[in-house]
């Protein structure tokens, strides 16, 4: 009993210590662009993939691709990076990074190293402002609408990749990230509704949750109300847009960033998975995080061949 409380201790100092690092860094200015932030559908409809600049044609083959976008907030480059499956005709799983997490495949080549053989073409997604360290916190969070447009740059990348795999034979689309990437997979399927399945892990869809937490556990006040948080960042209507049988969360029993106590009753009848894990210290269970996107794969393939 002894070794578990400190197990658990460990783990949240961990987050605690990564909470405080990123709520230091957040500017004010979030709090003020409440007043005048858009939609997240019109942020999504303003940002577009640059074709002229993107090497369209190029972007199934296995590396690492830019892509282009125009944006409300100006021109942004991302990446994607390829890793094909022997069979040309499998499914594509689309996976999205944590925030602020460097390199942007960190999380990805963990789950997924090489001598691991997958059923499915991977790529991973970059989101916007995830060049530099110190970029997602600065441009990522300076207000509403540059939250909004991590999301949207990161959602019309997944689009496009889709696109692409299942005009060269892919069977069908899986969306899959960890933390903000778990964020990204929902609002992916939940917008557009054009994936077989999602795997969100070590995340809900309520952001503004996640922020009035680690407020509250620093002491920090926010100018604003709860509600107001919830109006703009709680993405949970987008959630409920997505089938039931087609989301499959994974959370973590001593995460202080979406705490099971507050998150898990989000996913309501979805089938939720928790590891004896922290955020930061989940991937130290990259075994079963993997183990649960390969088990759900399979689940996918066995309902999509009856």
């Amino acid at each position: 009993m002894f070794s578990l409380n400190l197990r658990q201790t460990m783990v949240q100092q961990i987050d605690k210590a990564v909470l405080y690092g990123l709520n230091r860094r957040v500017s004010d200015s979030l709090e003020t662009s409440i007043s005048n932030a858009p939609q997240l559908e019109a942020v999504l409809a303003e940002t577009e993939v640059d074709t002229r600049k993107t090497a369209v044609y190029n972007l199934t083959a296995p590396g690492e691709h830019a892509i282009f976008l125009q944006t409300p907030m100006g021109e942004i480059v991302c990446r994607v990076r390829v890793r094909l499956a022997v069979d040309p005709a499998a499914p594509l799983l689309l996976f999205h990074h944590g925030f602020n997490e460097y390199p942007y495949t960190n999380s990805w080549r963990r789950l997924f190293p090489t001598a691991v053989p997958l059923p499915v073409h991977s790529v991973c997604v970059q989101a916007p402002f995830h060049d530099k360290w110190q970029d997602p916190v600065q441009k990522g969070f300076a207000s509403i609408r540059s939250i909004y447009q991590i999301f949207a740059g990161s959602l019309r990348l997944m689009e496009l990749m889709q696109s692409r795999f299942e005009a060269e034979g892919a069977a069908y689309t899986v969306a899959s990230g960890v933390s903000w990437g778990g964020i990204t997979s929902l609002l992916y399927e939940g917008l557009l509704q054009q994936t077989r399945g999602v795997i969100p892990m070590l995340a809900s869809p309520n952001l503004a949750r996640v922020i009035w937490d680690t407020s509250d556990l620093f002491g920090r006040p926010l100018h604003l109300t709860q509600a107001e948080l919830q109006q703009h960042l709680d993405f949970t209507p987008y959630c409920r847009q997505c089938a039931a049988d087609r989301v499959f969360p994974l959370l973590g029993e001593n995460d202080l960033f979406f705490r099971l106590e507050n998150h898990a009753e989000l996913f309501a009848e979805r089938p939720l998975v928790t590891i004896p894990a922290g955020h930061i210290s989940a991937m130290w269970h990259s075994a079963s995080m993997r183990d649960h996107i390969l088990s759900i794969l399979a689940h996918i393939a066995r309902r999509e061949a009856h």
